[in-house]
């Protein structure tokens, strides 16, 4: 029988997912009540006066162990039921992140745990950490230090690991091993007496954690350029509260002169303050494929290429993988171990190894631990062999150039490095057309293992597997970044500005990243190259643009304050009219073929007297390389010098003359240099005013590109000098004043490739 009552549907409401510093708040407030609960129970008892209640009033130091005995008195004396306990509470977040993580890996790796008192009489560490202090604080590091397992000396600190004991690090810092061996970001650290590992952890990161198997005794080391790289907060606020700077002005604050550039983090206490950490996650599921490519690759060299969508892990899995199968090598694979790990980075949107912007060949012979902005310039550990400019941040800009480029670099490490296993970290593009370069790219490159890391969709998985013809498809789970600190395109421009603040230093002999220096002046205050660009000794061939033509009138303005891709023309085949079918090839070799007749490429002088190169195509890969980015800071129209920044050593040019090569800038579509801009405004609020951190009126500073805007947290908005206001491409809002309605830069909508979509 129908009815017009409603029911009332009882529901019950899921909780919301909470982090586990959510977690533990929520934790010491309900232990709060608890004490305050107790307390009120307490006076309740001592007014009865009861000597029998008076002898059982809790503390609120009380361990959770006493809490979870009850005796008969208690029992006796009350019927109704007592609240939980906080300690009690604080103990669900370990239920929720699961065991402690094992050494050989085979769980999820980086459960954080409460932490636990040690025992009584065993002193923690100097400052003696009490089960008061640390009775809700989450465990991060299980190694828990003495006066027996650590000691310091001359700014080092020695410790001694037991079997098990898992250790997490911020800030830069070296790692010996002195005795037994140690696992930190996926590669196997062995004990050796003149070997140091430079390892870099900012917190915009997940934190390595540094694991121990059996008993083995390592010294941490302050890094070198520490100081440096983290000097370049004066130029942009990106470079701020991303390393332990809030441990070394305490310990400054106490009249001590602390040089130490890292700190351990055994407990949520010792995470900074309004800081989100995490540590570096490896699946199960990722670390049984590992061990797979490991032992396939002792019989002869593996050939790995990494997909998935956009923040997946590609990078992180591609980093885990170099260094297991760097460090990892059998007895019997020494001779391949000696050769390295050869990577193909086709990423332009998040290069690992390359700058934004290209893609690249890369030799690796140390493992890698530490982010892409903390090794700018290749070291010895990281050799760019080759690499190719897209001017683009996406390889939709020109997905022909795309393949052909990635096809070049396949060849030239078949003819120098056939020998190493080769990885090859591809963009995040997996849909429409992106779908179709990824499966070209499969065909032409011939992976012996083709890795997805998401669990769908079913089209795109069944298209790469049927892509595969000979090899293995293997299906990972993503692993997205929790950390929402730094957004990708603000980690591409701290990339791309350590990159254009690098120093070069050519000398042998230096370890990795220890060697890499950054000048910490604004690029105004650095001293440009002044290249000819007119005259029988002119310094560059010409100028071309990727993606648009740009009419010879507007060259000067439309190349002034931007970034340029800095190409040699090894040959001048690289102007040929379109790409061919040989340049597409897989299999044609350079030696075999001879080289057709050399066209000569259309040039037009500007009114500035500019050379342009008026071709609507782009240079060939096979007869052509980038060696680096310049930034325009100027044209000087009546000396006809056009004057550049770049890091490009004069060792590099002066190769690229004596083999008889041209050079040729590129401009396209790379990230406005905004923070290049901003560099003067950020640098005078921090040194004319009093105090390091300034003192003047505070400014919100924009610039054209909204992608691309300084990253402020509101505690931390920037003091900037008014008088420094006139910068030209610089928008200056004073207190709450905002930009109009439409300011924006306006894109073009392009649907390429999705389905459904109806466009605009």
């Amino acid at each position: 029988m129908a009815t017009n009552k409603r029911r009332k549907l009882e529901t019950v409401e899921q909780p919301p997912a909470l982090s586990a510093y959510a977690r533990l708040r929520q934790a010491r407030l309900a232990a709060a009540a608890a004490a305050a609960a107790a307390a009120a129970e307490a006076a309740a008892s001592l007014e009865s006066d009861s000597p029998e209640a008076a002898s059982i009033t809790p503390t609120a130091t009380a361990t959770s162990e006493a809490e979870g005995q009850t005796t008969e008195k208690s029992s006796r004396r009350s019927s109704k039921r007592r609240p939980k306990s906080p300690q009690k509470q604080a103990s669900v977040p370990a239920e929720e992140n699961g065991e402690n993580f094992r050494d050989n890996q085979d769980d999820a790796a980086g459960t954080w745990t409460p932490y636990e008192a040690p025992p009584s009489g065993v002193a923690t560490n100097a400052e003696a950490i009490t089960p008061e202090k640390h009775s809700l604080a989450i465990r991060l590091s299980s190694f828990q230090p003495t006066k027996a397992n650590l000691k310091k000396k001359a700014g080092k600190l020695y410790l001694q690991l037991s079997g098990g004991e898992r250790l997490v690090i911020l800030g830069n810092y070296g790692v010996r091993v002195v005795s037994g061996e140690v696992t930190l970001n996926g590669a196997l650290l062995k004990a050796a007496a003149d070997k140091t590992h430079w390892v870099c952890a900012p917190q915009c990161y997940a934190l390595p954690v540094l694991r121990c198997t059996d008993e083995a005794a390592i010294e941490l080391a302050p890094h070198p350029a520490a100081e440096n790289l983290g000097k370049m907060g004066r130029l942009s606020p990106l470079f701020r509260r991303i390393w332990n700077d809030e441990a070394v002005a305490e310990t400054k604050g106490r009249g001590k002169q602390s040089q130490s550039t890292f700190e351990l983090l055994l407990t949520s206490d010792d995470v900074p303050k309004k800081a989100t950490l995490f540590d570096l996650v490896s699946p199960p599921e990722w670390n049984r494929k590992i061990d797979g490519l490991m032992a396939a690759s002792r019989s002869k060299p593996v050939s790995v290429m990494v997909t998935g969508p956009k923040s997946s892990g590609k990078s992180t899995f591609g980093r885990l993988l170099t260094n297991n199968l760097l460090t990892y090598y059998s007895t019997g694979s020494k001779r391949r171990h000696a050769h390295g790990i050869a990577v193909l980075d086709l990423d332009p949107g998040q290069p690992e190894y390359c700058i934004a912007g290209q893609i690249g060949l890369v030799h690796v012979t140390e493992p890698l631990l530490g982010p892409s902005f903390c090794r700018p310039l290749a070291g010895s550990g990281v050799n760019i062999l080759r690499s190719h400019t897209l001017a683009s941040m996406s390889p939709a800009s020109d997905t022909s150039l795309y393949v052909v480029a990635a096809i070049d670099l396949f060849n030239h490490y078949r003819n120098r490095l056939g020998n190493c296993p080769l990885i090859i970290n591809t963009a995040g593009w997996v849909q429409g057309i992106g779908l179709d370069l990824l499966t070209s790219l499969v065909d032409s490159l011939r992976p012996t293992d083709l890795v997805y890391m998401a669990n769908g969709p079913v089209d795109i998985v069944r298209s790469l597997q049927e892509s595969m013809q000979q090899g293995t498809f293997t299906q990972l789970p993503s692993q997205t970044s929790q950390n929402t600190s730094r957004t990708a395109a603000q980690l591409r421009t701290m990339q791309t500005m350590s990159y254009f603040h690098a120093e070069s230093q050519s000398k042998p002999g230096n370890a990795p990243n220890a060697r890499a220096t950054w000048n910490l002046n604004p690029l105004t205050m650095v001293a440009p190259w002044q290249i000819r660009y007119s005259g029988p000794s002119r310094g560059i061939m010409g100028i071309m643009c990727y993606g648009y033509q740009t009419p010879p009138s507007l060259l000067a303005d439309a190349i002034n304050g931007t970034v340029l891709a800095v190409v040699e023309i090894e040959s001048p085949m690289a102007f040929r009219y379109g790409l061919s079918e040989d340049a597409m090839d897989l299999d044609s070799s350079y030696e075999s073929q001879p080289p057709p007749e050399s066209p000569s490429p259309t040039t037009v002088a500007t009114p500035e007297g500019l050379p342009f190169i008026n071709v609507a195509t782009t240079l060939d890969p096979k007869y052509s390389q980038t060696i680096g980015l310049a930034l325009v800071r100027g044209v000087d129209v009546d000396n006809n010098i056009i004057q550049i920044l770049t890091p490009i050593s004069e060792e590099k040019i002066e190769e690229v003359n004596e083999k008889g090569g041209q050079i040729v800038l590129v401009s396209g579509k790379f990230d406005p240099p905004s923070w290049a801009y901003t560099e003067d405004l950020y640098y005078g609020s921090r040194t004319e005013s009093t105090g390091e951190n300034g003192s003047g009126d505070v400014m919100e500073v924009e610039d054209d590109e909204e992608l691309n805007t300084p990253f402020v947290e509101e505690e931390q908005q920037e003091e900037v000098n008014l008088v420094s206001t006139s910068t030209p491409w610089i928008e200056v809002l004073r207190g709450a004043e905002k930009r109009g309605a439409a300011s924006k830069m306006w894109r073009v909508r392009r649907d390429l490739g999705r389905t459904g979509a109806t466009g605009d």
